[in-house]
């Protein structure tokens, strides 16, 4: 899940530190900025790598109608380690290359992000109010910017990059697209590259808002 009104406080984490954590991922994996991040080997090699004892699996339905949800202490049926669960809509978008997969895609990004930055602490306490948290705190911030840096360097953006050709090499939706442009603008005075639909993304809610990096 992303929604940033049920992120928990977590340590705090700048976009540079989730930048440079990311920029380690893609290095080691062998990949240069403009390539496409794959994210199920990813999810289906590296986590397993990374954690003892992490799992994955397809389910039929999750409460809230979420499309995935991550435990990175492990869940009640499964208290060993890590755990990542999916609907089988979301597996099967992000396995198939289609030019229409790049939501499924940063969402299971988004819950790798919670395995590797929230251990240890409570990542899907409904409890909580994110509003009152502030983004870098904010447990569902640091994963969606998380899958933001990885699937998205700042050195992919050129000012003359094509907008379909991007989204199409990336693997990641038209809006995820815009709304980094429009970040690494704010946050970077990176220019957004000529002809690219940021207007029609141009109204940000409260859960996408950034710091400065």
């Amino acid at each position: 899940m992303s929604d940033w009104l049920h992120g928990t406080r977590v340590p705090p984490l700048s976009i540079a530190d989730l930048r440079d954590t990311a920029d380690l991922i893609r290095r080691n994996s062998g990949l240069s900025p403009a390539e496409r991040f794959p994210v199920l080997p990813f999810l289906e090699w590296t986590m397993p790598a990374l954690f003892e004892n992490f799992d994955w699996e397809i389910v039929d339905a999750l409460p809230d109608g979420d499309e995935a949800r991550a435990y990175p202490d492990g869940a009640p049926h499964y208290p060993d380690g890590p755990l990542i669960q999916l609907t089988q809509s979301v597996y099967d978008q992000a396995a198939t290359n289609n030019g229409r997969n790049g939501r499924a895609r940063f969402t299971i990004l988004h819950e790798c992000g919670h395995v590797l930055l929230h251990q240890k602490v409570s990542a899907h306490r409904r409890a909580c109010r994110g509003a009152d948290l502030q983004p870098f705190e904010n447990s569902e911030w640091q994963a969606h910017q998380f899958a933001a840096e990885l699937l998205m360097p700042v050195a992919s953006f050129s000012e003359d990059q094509e907008f379909n050709a991007y989204v199409t090499r990336m693997g990641v939706s038209r809006e995820a697209a815009c709304r980094r442009a429009m970040q690494l603008h704010r946050t970077m005075k990176k220019p957004v590259p000529r002809g690219w639909p940021v207007q029609r993304y141009s109204s940000i809610r409260r859960g996408e808002l950034v710091m400065t990096a």
